[in-house]
C-alpha cells in the first residue's frame, strides 16, 4: 500500500507536464514542480507558496461561498479582488430600480459607505493534509464494495468533525484519483463580506453573453470587496462594531506590464474537472451537455422576454439569466468541442493502450478492469438519460421544484410528529426563503415551467411523469396552483412558517408536485451495490492507467481533477493561433471603441467613458499610447477560478482572470495545449477604471504597487 500511495501523492495527469501550462497542483506538493517552474522564471521559493509555519501566499486567496469564485486580499485592511461576474448576484441583490447599481455601478468613499452583502463568505484555507493512510485501511479494502464504500464515507464525516475542533474550523477532505488518495483541507470562514466598489456593466462585463468566452476581449471584469471580523479579529456576523480584516499576507500589484512569453501563475479554486474520464464517461458527459444546452435555450428565450418588458424584472432576474446563459454556452460549446477536438477517440485510444499494457502482463491485477468498467457504466445508461432530462427540465427548469425540494425533510419530520426536528428545519428554511422570494417572479416561473413539463413528457416514460401530464386540464390546475401556493408567494410561506403543519403542506398542490417530481427521480438512481461497484472499479482504472504512465516514464507527475479544493497552475503568457489564425495575445482600448453600440446594451458605451478615450485620459496605466485591457495566458483553469489573481515571477499581480476560451470548452476533459487559453483582464485597466473613471483615489491609495 505505501509503495502506491508514495506514487500517488505526486500530482498530475496520465502525461508529463511538457504540455505547455497543464496541471492543477497541489499547493503542499509543489516542491515536486519547483525546478521546471524556476526555469519558466518563478523567483520563490515553494515555502513562500505554502507553508504552515510562515506567510506564505495561500493566506492572501480565499475562496466566495465556498468554491463560487476565487478573492485575494489586495490591503491590509482586507480588501478584496475578484471578478465582476463573481460579485454580479450581489451587486443584483443589492440594486433596486432608483439605485441600479448594476448599470451605474458602486463606489464607496469611506468604510461607513460599504455595503454588507448578505449570505456571501470568504473561506481562507489553513492547512492541507494527505490522510489517505487513514482513510483507505487495509482492513478497509479487504470489505466487499458496500461495506467499503459506508466505511470510507463514515470515516470522512467522523474525521470532518474531528478537526473541526468544535466548529471552528470548516473541514473538507477530498477523494482524488478517483478515489485512491484522501487530503484534508482546514478553512476559516468569514461571514461579514461588504461590497466597496463595482464598474457599472458596461464595463465590467462589456460584450455581456455574446462575447462570453470569446477572445478578443475588453471587459473590465472586476469588483472589490472588504472583509470584516468581530473587534478580536475573529469571523463574526455583520455588526457596525465589526472591523476590517487584518490579513497575514496581501498581494501587492505589479504596475510594470506583461509581455510575451512571461511567467505566468495562478493560485484558485477551481470547480470540477474530468481529466480522469474513461470513454464511456464521455459519452455520457456529451450526452448531458445536449440535454443541457437544449433545456436552457427554452428557458433563456422564457426569461429574456420578462427581462426586456421590466426593468424590475430586469435587475431582479439580471443574476440568474446571466448564470443561465453562462451555463447554456457552456454545454452548447462543450458538446460542440467533444466532437470537432475528436476528445473520445483520443481517450479511447489511451484506453485501447491500456488494455494492451495489461495484456502485456500475465500476473497483471487489472485483467479485466476495462470491461468490467464499461460493463457497470453500461448497466444504468438508460436510467442516466432520464436523469439529464429530470434533471435540465424538473429540477434546474422549475424554481418551485427545486425550491420544494429543500422542504422534504420537513414533510417527512411534520408527518411522524418530530417537532425538534421541524424546528432546527424551520431555522434553516427561513434564511434560504430570504433569497428565494427577493428573486423569484411566480409569472415567469410559470410559463417557464409550463414550458418544462411538456418537454418532460415528450421524452421521459409516462410512468415516470406526474400523473395528467399530458392533458389541457393539468396546466389549468398549475397555473391556478401558481396563485395559491406557498412556494410561490412569500407572504402566504412566512404565515405557514409560523405554524408548519402536514396539513398545510398535503393540501398545498403545488408542493405535492414538486414532491411528485422529486421523487420520480429515484427511478432513475442506480442501486446502492452498482453505484459502489462502478465507484471501486472507477479507483482501479485510474490507478491502472497511472501505473502504465509511470512504466513508460518514472518520472511522470500526476495531479488530481479539480474539485473546489485550493490549486495552482502556472504557465506563460501568449496567444495562439487557430484555423491558421494567429490571435493576438492582447487587447488595447481601441478594439473595445471599435465595438461600440450604443443601441446594444451589450455593447454601450458612457459618455465618460469615450471621453477619457478621446482625451488620452490613460494616466499612468498607458504602453506605447495605449491602454491594454486584457491578455492570455495558457494557465490550466476551470470554473471556480473567477476571479483569482494572475502572479508574476515575484508573486505580483499582473491581472485578473476571468474566462476560458470558446476554442477549447472541452478543456474539463482534456487539456488542449496549444489553442487553450485564460483569458485575464489587465491589472492597469482595473486600477484605471478605479482611478481615473470612478475616481475612487482612497481604494488606489490603500493598495501597495511594484513600479
Amino acid at each position: 500500500m505505501k509503495t502506491l500511495l508514495s506514487l500517488l501523492t505526486i500530482i498530475s495527469l496520465t502525461v508529463s507536464q511538457a504540455l505547455a501550462g497543464e496541471g492543477m497542483w497541489i499547493l503542499s506538493l509543489i516542491g515536486k514542480n519547483y525546478q521546471q517552474m524556476k526555469d519558466a522564471g518563478f523567483r520563490l521559493t515553494p515555502e513562500e507558496i505554502y507553508s504552515i509555519n510562515q506567510t506564505c501566499l495561500k493566506d492572501a486567496i480565499v475562496t466566495l461561498n465556498s468554491g463560487d469564485c476565487t478573492a485575494e486580499f489586495v490591503s491590509s485592511k482586507g480588501l478584496l479582488l475578484t471578478n465582476h461576474h463573481c460579485g454580479y448576484e450581489d451587486i443584483q441583490a443589492l440594486s433596486t430600480v432608483n439605485h441600479d447599481y448594476l448599470t451605474n455601478g458602486f463606489w464607496a468613499k469611506n468604510l461607513s459607505d460599504e455595503m454588507p452583502v448578505k449570505g456571501k463568505t470568504a473561506s481562507l484555507l489553513v492547512s492541507i493534509e494527505d490522510v489517505t493512510d487513514k482513510i483507505l485501511t487495509p482492513s478497509t479494502l479487504r470489505l466487499a464494495p458496500e461495506a467499503q464504500i459506508a466505511l470510507i464515507e463514515g470515516t470522512i464525516e467522523e474525521m470532518e468533525e474531528e478537526f473541526s475542533e468544535n466548529g471552528r474550523y470548516k473541514v473538507e477532505i477530498s477523494n482524488f484519483f478517483n478515489g485512491n488518495s484522501y487530503y484534508l483541507f482546514k478553512y476559516i470562514v468569514y461571514k461579514d463580506i461588504r461590497l466597496v466598489g463595482t464598474p457599472p456593466e458596461s464595463i465590467g462585463q462589456f460584450g455581456g453573453e455574446t462575447d462570453n468566452y470569446v477572445w478578443p476581449r475588453q471587459t473590465a471584469d472586476f469588483c472589490i470587496f472588504r472583509v470584516y471580523t468581530a473587534p478580536d479579529g475573529s469571523p463574526a456576523d455583520y455588526s457596525e462594531q465589526n472591523i476590517p480584516y487584518v490579513p497575514k499576507k496581501y498581494l501587492k500589484i505589479n504596475t510594470k506590464g506583461v509581455n510575451e512569453g512571461d511567467f505566468a501563475m495562478i493560485i484558485g479554486f477551481p470547480a470540477e474537472t474530468q481529466r480522469h474520464y474513461s470513454p464511456s464517461q464521455i459519452r455520457r458527459l456529451k450526452d448531458n451537455a445536449s440535454v443541457m444546452a437544449e433545456v436552457l435555450k427554452q428557458k433563456l428565450d422564457i426569461t429574456k422576454s420578462f427581462m426586456d418588458s421590466d426593468d424590475a424584472i430586469r435587475i431582479q432576474y439580471a443574476s440568474k439569466y446571466t448564470e443561465d446563459f453562462n451555463a447554456y454556452k457552456y454545454y452548447a460549446e462543450t458538446y460542440r468541442c467533444i466532437n470537432d477536438l475528436n476528445v473520445i477517440e483520443r481517450r479511447q485510444k489511451a484506453e485501447n493502450d491500456l488494455e494492451k499494457w495489461i495484456a502485456g502482463n500475465k500476473k497483471s491485477k487489472y485483467k479485466k478492469i476495462v470491461q468490467q468498467l464499461n460493463s457497470d457504466l453500461a448497466a444504468n445508461n438508460q436510467n442516466d438519460v432520464y436523469m439529464d432530462y429530470w434533471l435540465a427540465s424538473m429540477y434546474f427548469g422549475c424554481e418551485f421544484v427545486e425550491f420544494g425540494s429543500k422542504h422534504y425533510m420537513l414533510y417527512h419530520y411534520l408527518s411522524i410528529g418530530y417537532r425538534q426536528k421541524v424546528e432546527e428545519i424551520v431555522k434553516s428554511l427561513k434564511a434560504k426563503s430570504e433569497a428565494y422570494f427577493r428573486d423569484y417572479n411566480p409569472k415567469i416561473d410559470y410559463t417557464i415551467s409550463e414550458r418544462m413539463l411538456k418537454y418532460y413528457a415528450d421524452h421521459i416514460p409516462h410512468k415516470y411523469c406526474p400523473d395528467g401530464i399530458t392533458d389541457s386540464t393539468f396546466y389549468l390546475l398549475l397555473e391556478q396552483n401558481f396563485s395559491n401556493s406557498i412556494l410561490t408567494d412569500k407572504e402566504r410561506y412566512d404565515k405557514f412558517l409560523k405554524n408548519p403543519t402536514i396539513e398545510a403542506l398535503s393540501n398545498d398542490i403545488l408542493f405535492m408536485l414538486a414532491i411528485d417530481i422529486v421523487e420520480k427521480m429515484d427511478n432513475f438512481q442506480a442501486s446502492d451495490a452498482l453505484e459502489c461497484k462502478t465507484e471501486l472499479r472507477n479507483r482501479e482504472y485510474t490507478k491502472a492507467m497511472m501505473e502504465m504512465a509511470q512504466a513508460s516514464n518514472p518520472d511522470t507527475l500526476f495531479y488530481p481533477d479539480a474539485d473546489g479544493s485550493m490549486r495552482l497552475t502556472y504557465g506563460k503568457v501568449c496567444g495562439y493561433t487557430y484555423q491558421g489564425k494567429a490571435m493576438g495575445w492582447y487587447t488595447t482600448f481601441e478594439s473595445l471603441i471599435a465595438k461600440k453600440n450604443n443601441n446594444d446594451r451589450e455593447f454601450m458605451v458612457l459618455p465618460e467613458f469615450q471621453k477619457l478615450f478621446d482625451n488620452r485620459d490613460f494616466g499612468t496605466y498607458a504602453q506605447d499610447d495605449t491602454l491594454r485591457l486584457c491578455f492570455l495566458t495558457d494557465n490550466d483553469i476551470s470554473g471556480g477560478n473567477s476571479g483569482s489573481a494572475v502572479l508574476n515571477g515575484d508573486g505580483d499581480i499582473i491581472g485578473l482572470a476571468f474566462d476560458g476560451n470558446l476554442e477549447a470548452m472541452s478543456c474539463d476533459i482534456m487539456f488542449e495545449p496549444d489553442i487553450q487559453r485564460t483569458i485575464c483582464v489587465d491589472i492597469r485597466y482595473v486600477l484605471f477604471i478605479i482611478d481615473k473613471f470612478a475616481k475612487a483615489g482612497n481604494i488606489i491609495h490603500e493598495l501597495d504597487f511594484i513600479n
